[in-house]
């Protein structure tokens, strides 16, 4: 619609014409034909029609669009239609515009009757006259306005490539009633740029190379693409720090990009703060304008998402959490009248299920399969109108991510033939007392650990566990005191010779344990060139001798407190044999000073701690009745007056500020590799999730769900 700066007489943008009248669908309109928003198939239609009738174009075009708008008008007054940004504002205009050019339409129709009086209602509210500056949010819709704004006024929200809030059709707008040229230069940037279509924001670099980045990892094959995905996100980061994050973002969707360009730069271990949401604060709240957002549902799931990236101290990140997630329970079942305003798919269930199940109890490989089956993708993005953007919808995507899904689980069930051997070797069917948990303690590393090449950690993880568990069993109801001291004994001694006069259960508990400890040791040695057999033995003769403190305290009825108890658990909880073992067969090569350093050695205190209370709390009213020590018990019982509830509570809080410290050092540079931190925090998640409801872990069948998805299922 744009008359050209050098002669008014023709059209700046010639090119835009051939490409209207190239692509008008069949029914006469513009836009994408699978969006089933008629509101945005007939902006889209006015305004081609509009500029083809400006310039004596596609004559039997227009007609064609013309007779599709008369069919469709009476659906712009309905409120169960969707409402593209500023709906009422933008095509109001184009309508009088469309009547000023002479195109036959309904202008005196009941609908278009009660759009105008809707949109003069809107605009009498907002009392643009009395205004000093404009909203952002104005001048992202000033091609519906441009007859009531100063444009001096306007021009001061004119950004550094010369567009109005990086908004195409309103730096259109401001060419045509300005004539500056610097919205000229954004515009043949644009154009020079751009194939087909043209989006309601541009640049849409950094939003489409989010979402790509935000859509392999949620498929679980980033792993494909780690240089590609480095080289996106260190450009990404550097728009970030020079303050260029929101370049292509609307302004009424800034909150929705941020937090998403948030969540995956901390995640991927980039130094972002989130003084990014100051913004939206106003004396250390959110403001309320920020839940009338026309996509508020999705504004407020992205804000939840990032506020779990939480790191220690981070009031912003504390609040954004509280507010986004009242805000999501409160809507929860009017997510479609609230959030009409993007093509998200099943934005509902997302809801839903972001409520039911925190993010630090969704392991990987089940938040995978979810977005393989859902599908869950939107390549369309709505905001003043409809585009497409391109690659996001790629279908090789989703089909390499279901062949490298059913892959891994081929490797997964294969690394389970191994271990069921080796159960069958070790006799632990033998054991009357001891729990057969191959599976569970299989499924507990797949669900993060899970790609083939990674089946030496998987298996080295699981036997560890499997052990850990008989082991348990062992001091809490399977021996003697007398075959508690011996085998005590017998693993501080680590010598197989002395173990003849011992009973059953106690030769084959050590003799499973010496073997595999053995096996394991000198694995390790080809991964880290290096002898690790006695740091082996002295985590395993740790765990038990806190094992056999506990069974002494459980014999003699000693009463320990609080922080005796919880420096005792904190070794009983058998996680370090799991974890500590395991960092030798992801990849780094570990050196004797690197496995002594503090940090190494403090990251596993508080997984323990998160084990051992998370345990704790899901266990506290069985082993009150079976008379065992408990840490909330114990609590209650040094604190009097605190209730069963309050003391829940409080152990949640040290959870809860565990799990910040812990996470705070994966995403940030320390001694320990990355590749090694990520196994502390993926036990801290699979305790998250066996603990979610109940003890998951003792349960026959709380987790059967999950682990047939992760394990046996396969991926159609």
């Amino acid at each position: 619609m744009v008359p050209s700066l050098e002669d008014s007489q023709l059209p700046q943008f010639p090119q835009c014409l051939s490409w209207i009248m190239n692509h008008q669908l069949r029914d006469g309109s513009w836009g994408l034909s699978d969006l089933p928003y008629i509101k945005d198939r007939l902006s889209h239609t006015l305004a081609c029609v509009i500029a083809l009738r400006m310039w004596n174009a596609g004559i039997k075009n227009v007609e064609m669009g013309l007779r599709f708008i008369r069919e469709n008008i009476g659906k712009i007054a309905s409120e169960d239609q969707h409402n593209p940004i500023g709906f009422e504002i933008i095509f109001t205009a184009m309508l009088e515009e469309a009547k000023g050019l002479g195109l036959k339409l309904p202008y005196d129709s009941s609908p278009i009757e009660q759009m105008l009086s809707k949109r003069d209602e809107i605009l009498k509210s907002i009392e643009i006259d009395q205004m000093n500056d404009y909203d952002q949010s104005l001048i992202f819709i000033v091609e519906g306005i441009w007859r009531i704004v100063d444009w001096d006024k306007v021009l001061r929200h004119q950004n550094d490539d010369g567009s109005l809030v990086h908004s195409p059709s309103a730096t259109a707008c401001a060419l045509m009633h300005t004539r500056k040229s610097s919205c000229l230069m954004y515009l043949n940037s644009m154009l020079e740029t751009l194939e087909s279509g043209v989006p309601s924001v541009y640049p849409i670099n950094v939003f489409t190379a989010l979402s790509m980045v935000d859509r392999l990892e949620s498929l679980g094959i980033v792993r494909h693409f780690k240089c590609e995905i480095k080289q996106v996100l260190d450009d990404v980061y550097r728009c970030w720090t020079e303050n260029k994050i929101i370049e292509g973002i609307s302004s009424t969707s800034d909150i929705i990009n941020s937090s998403v360009c948030f969540r995956i730069l901390r995640w991927n271990g980039y130094d972002v703060s989130p003084d990014v949401f100051v913004s939206f604060l106003q004396d250390g709240r959110f403001l309320p304008s920020v839940e009338k957002r026309v996509q508020a549902v999705t504004a407020m799931l992205n804000l939840y998402k990032s506020s779990q990236m939480m790191f220690p101290g981070e009031r912003i990140l504390e609040e954004a959490k509280s507010f986004s997630r009242n805000y999501l329970a409160k809507n929860e079942a009017n997510i479609a009248m609230v959030d009409q305003n993007l093509f998200h798919k099943d934005l509902d269930k997302e809801v839903e299920y972001a409520l039911a199940v925190p993010w630090l109890a969704s392991l990987e490989r089940l938040e995978h399969r979810r977005y393989i089956e859902n599908n869950a993708f939107d390549d369309i993005w709505v905001g003043k109108t409809s585009y497409k953007i391109p690659c996001i919808s790629s279908d090789c995507f989703l089909t390499l991510a279901k062949n490298d899904f059913n892959i891994c689980q081929a490797a997964q069930q294969k690394d389970l033939q191994e271990l069921e051997k080796w159960c069958v070797d070790s006799k632990f069917g033998d054991l009357h007392f001891a729990r057969q948990k191959l599976v569970y303690c299989y499924f507990s590393v797949a669900s993060t650990l899970f790609s083939p090449e990674m089946s030496a950690a998987r298996i080295v993880w699981t036997k560890n566990a499997v052990l850990t568990t008989v082991i348990d069993d062992f001091y809490d109801v399977g021996g003697s005191t007398e075959e508690l001291q011996y085998f005590l004994e017998a693993v501080k001694r680590w010598d197989p010779a002395g173990i003849n006069s011992f009973s059953d259960s106690v030769k084959i508990l050590f003799s499973a344990l010496y073997n595999t400890v053995n096996d394991i040791a000198q694995n390790a040695c080809a991964f880290q060139g290096r002898d690790v057999n006695i740091h082996l033995r002295e985590i395993w003769y740790r765990l038990v001798l806190s094992m056999m403190k506990e069974a002494e305290w459980a014999k003699t009825g000693y009463i320990p407190s609080m922080q005796e108890y919880l420096e005792n658990g904190k070794q009983s909880i058998a996680l370090e044999p799991i974890v500590l073992i395991a960092l030798y067969f992801v990849g780094p090569k570990l050196s004797e000073q690197t496995i002594r350093h503090h940090e190494y050695s403090s990251l596993m205190e508080l997984v323990n701690i998160c084990g051992r209370l998370l345990n704790d709390i899901q266990s506290y009213k069985r082993e009150a009745k079976e008379g065992k020590l408990n840490y909330a018990t114990l609590f209650m019982k040094e604190y009097p007056v605190t209730t069963a509830e309050n003391a829940a509570e409080r152990i949640r809080q040290t959870i809860y500020e565990s799990t910040q410290k812990i996470l705070r050092n994966l995403l940030q540079p320390s001694v320990l590799p990355r590749d090694c931190k990520k196994l502390y925090w993926n036990m801290v998640r699979i305790l998250q999730l066996f603990y979610l409801k109940t003890d998951g872990f003792t349960s026959p069948t709380e987790m059967q769900e999950h682990i047939n998805k992760v394990i046996f299922d396969p991926v159609l």
